[in-house]
């Protein structure tokens, strides 16, 4: 067993507190401050992340990708309905449903062969103060992850 896992087998109660206080603030901000449930937050991120994995070599730079604008090197592709439905576990009608919902919101649009894209008119004023302070949180709390370790008492 290396340092590392001593010291979170030792601190397991605080990091699992930490992480979990984490996470469920971050979907109650999500729902309450992005009107949006969940599943449909998590089916928008789904095609975004989709959209542009073809880019993601190994080993590249996420920094490496990106534009002047902070937007994304080359074109996104759009996304099927069916990679959706396997790859976030809901049930087809349920997916198909909420991706209607975020278009109707304008956070999607769907191509002419019907693949699904999150186009960045889809990031508006709300949704990227929600992400800018959702980073800054996320941040906060690995440094409150790295103090618990680094101060975890390992005999």
């Amino acid at each position: 067993m290396d340092d590392f896992d001593r010291r979170f087998e030792k601190s397991f109660s605080m990091v699992a507190f930490a992480t979990n206080r984490h996470l469920v603030d971050h979907m109650r901000r999500l729902v309450q401050l992005l009107d949006m449930d969940v599943d449909s937050a998590m089916l928008w991120g789904l095609v975004a992340h989709l959209s542009v994995a073809h880019a993601m070599r190994p080993g590249a730079l996420p920094s490496d990708l990106l534009a002047p604008d902070g937007f994304m090197l080359g074109e996104a592709r759009a996304v099927r309905l069916a990679d959706l439905v396997q790859v976030s576990g809901l049930p087809k009608e349920t997916v198909r449903r909420k991706l209607e919902k975020l278009r109707e919101r304008g956070k999607l649009t769907r191509s002419e062969d019907g693949r699904w894209i999150a186009p960045r008119s889809g990031v508006d004023e709300g949704s990227y103060e929600f992400t800018r302070e959702s980073v800054k949180r996320l941040l906060q709390t690995a440094r409150v992850i790295e103090g618990i370790l680094q101060h975890a008492r390992v005999d």
